[in-house]
């Protein structure tokens, strides 16, 4: 299978990383893993013919609309980050030190989390996830402080324990099972045995604190409140390049698991299940609102605005199937969003030296490439029209007025507007302000201009022109996650 492939190669490349000369053979089998990764699962995507699943590796691994896209998403976003390492490298003798191991790391951790969007077996994924958080560790503190070694510890210990939620989940829904068949029958989780049993099956007080769990668990991996506390910190200390990989390659692998609960087991028949997702977003989204705008360090404040992405996607699943279709897009959309803006602020924090909002203006002069594509990415971080991001959001709060439910419109509303304004207020002067002493305007490298233009150009896609085939997928992926009628 091609796209097997794609989650094999890295561990070929891991391979070239090893023997003399290593740092430069590190950096090119780097790139060339990446982007024959994405080339492939690109092919494979536009190859795909609706309706169809594809199983292998012993039903282990399935080819599916979900796992193709999420592929081949996480796989652009890996180019790019391909690229902006190899010019770090380039051009900073520093970023050149233990580059071997840096490039091991990733490449390991691209490979897991390829791994766990192929999965056919909600254990198996969860095992590849709690894998890829164990090899992105060492990233966080990568040629850092103790400040990062803390950000690093913060990570994984809420990690661990949000997966350990979701196990033990998993471990509620079969005694759900058990005690629901009278027959010590264990539930299966092959995706191919869950898609034949009914979406009810299981005694239902066990089986709402299972689903409860696993979505409590997932969410602290993606930065729900209560359980966000590390997420702005290891954000905010990582690597621009770890950061990218961090919030926009496992985020979406874990969104990825979420969607797959959705698909399988039709968890919003529980009332229960779908408070908890409106209520977990909510206090997300008014976290992220409160931290905006107060936020002094721009990487930090993009940072907060990722939970309020995660609070966004979990009141929109939590809102149902007319929601699915605006969520679909929305997540993909702020994959590309997130990956700009981290690698923009990459370069921002090389040039300046600092992440402090207050110390830097009329970036758009000064830095005329990254400036341009801060103000874009700003702007669909908004949810400006004309990107995928806006017409997500516009679907999501569709779905709340079509079901009658504005009271949650109006709050809905309200926090996305205090963000709005919060983050405009504090990024703006950034963008179009005076700078506050001379700058030499210096060239920008084609390594960090290429991968922005190409999320750029996907966002834009998104939003402006999708194609009929590109639409059928997102509809395909739309209808999996919103449950059986």
């Amino acid at each position: 299978m091609i796209v097997m492939t794609c989650a094999l190669l890295p561990l070929l490349g891991i391979l070239l990383t090893f023997g003399k000369r290593s740092a430069r053979r590190s950096l090119i089998a780097l790139i060339s893993t990446a982007v024959v990764s994405f080339l492939l699962s690109a092919i494979t995507l536009g190859r795909w013919e609706l309706g169809h699943a594809l199983q292998f590796g012993g039903n282990l691994f399935v080819s599916d609309p979900l796992s193709r896209v999420f592929l081949a998403l996480i796989s652009a976003v890996f180019t790019g980050v391909a690229l902006y390492v190899y010019n770090r490298a380039l051009t900073n003798p520093f970023a050149l030190r233990n580059i071997q191991r840096f490039v091991r790391s990733t490449l390991l951790f691209f490979a897991l989390s390829a791994l766990a969007t192929l999965s056919s077996h909600l254990f198996l994924m969860w095992i590849f996830l709690e894998a890829s958080t164990l090899s992105i560790t060492p990233l966080i503190y990568h040629q850092k402080g103790a400040a990062s070694v803390r950000a690093a510890w913060k990570y994984l210990q809420f990690s661990m324990v949000g997966l350990g939620l979701v196990f033990l989940g998993f471990v509620f829904l079969a005694h759900s099972t058990s005690m629901h068949t009278n027959s010590g029958e264990a539930i299966s989780y092959f995706f191919h045995d869950l898609a034949a049993r009914p979406g009810n099956l299981g005694e239902q007080p066990w089986r709402d604190l299972g689903l409860a769990l696993i979505f409590l668990g997932f969410g602290t991996k993606l930065g729900l409140a209560p359980m966000y506390t590390w997420l702005p910190e290891t954000y905010d200390l990582s690597p621009p390049s770890v950061t990218v990989l961090l919030s926009s390659i496992q985020f979406n692998a874990v969104v990825l698991a979420v969607f797959r609960i959705f698909q399988y087991l039709d968890p919003l028949q529980s009332p229960f299940v779908r408070y908890e997702l409106i209520s977990l977003g909510f206090a997300s989204i008014l976290v992220s609102a409160l931290h905006i705008v107060v936020a002094k360090n721009y990487k930090r404040l993009i940072a907060y605005a990722s939970i309020n992405h995660a609070g966004v996607i979990a009141v929109g699943l939590g809102m149902g199937k007319a929601a699915a279709y605006g969520v679909t897009l929305y997540v993909i959309s702020n994959a590309l969003v997130k990956a700009v803006l981290f690698l923009t602020c990459g370069n921002i924090k090389a040039r300046y030296h600092t992440k402090t909002i207050s110390n830097l203006h009329g970036l758009i002069k000064t830095m005329p490439f990254s400036g341009w594509f801060f103000m874009i990415g700003i702007f669909a971080l908004l949810g400006f029209a004309p990107f995928g991001s806006f017409f997500g959001e516009l679907l999501v709060m569709k779905s709340m007025i079509d079901g009658q439910h504005f009271a949650i419109f109006t709050l809905f509303c309200l926090l996305m507007t205090v963000v709005f304004v919060a983050t405009g207020r504090a990024t703006f002067p950034m963008i179009w302000g005076e700078p506050s002493h001379e700058v030499s305007l210096r060239g920008e490298s084609i390594y960090t201009l290429l991968p922005n233009l190409f999320y750029i150009f996907l966002l834009l896609s998104l939003g402006i022109y999708l194609p009929s085939g590109a639409d059928a997928l997102l509809q395909e992926i739309a209808k999996s996650i919103g449950g059986r009628p």
